[in-house]
């Protein structure tokens, strides 16, 4: 693709915003929603890629996923990847285009797993 298709094509992105939003068991539905700006400590992605994972599974299926319970309306999607469009006035370590990776969770980073780096396992892992 050339530069100009390129430009025509994010464009076109950045006003779509079709979002899967689980509203109860086995009711999942595909939603235009807005595009939000972000707070001072947040950025915007056009997102690239996003997965369906185990636990948004258990989610549209059980309702639950462990001890957490669906909360709906819920957005599904938390595996992501995506380009940086806009920053929050806070954010000094991203600018718009760069490629970045999600990660959903926040460890405590206090626990005995945390500070072996085994942060997955954080019993306080906040999403």
């Amino acid at each position: 693709a050339t530069h100009r298709e390129r430009e025509v094509y994010t464009i076109k992105m950045a006003q779509d915003n079709l979002t899967a939003v689980l509203y109860k068991i086995n009711d999942i539905r595909l939603e235009q929603r807005p595009i939000p700006e972000p707070k001072d400590d947040e950025v915007l992605l056009q997102m690239g890629c996003v997965g369906i994972c185990g636990s948004d599974i258990h989610y549209w299926v059980h309702g639950r996923c462990a001890d957490f319970i669906l909360k709906a309306p819920m957005i599904m999607g938390h595996e992501a990847s995506g380009t940086v469009t806009k920053v929050g006035k806070n954010v000094k370590h991203l600018k718009p285009g760069d490629r970045v990776a999600v990660e959903p969770g926040v460890p405590c980073r206090l626990c005995q797993y945390c500070k072996e780096g085994r942060y997955n396992l954080c019993y306080d892992m906040v999403f």
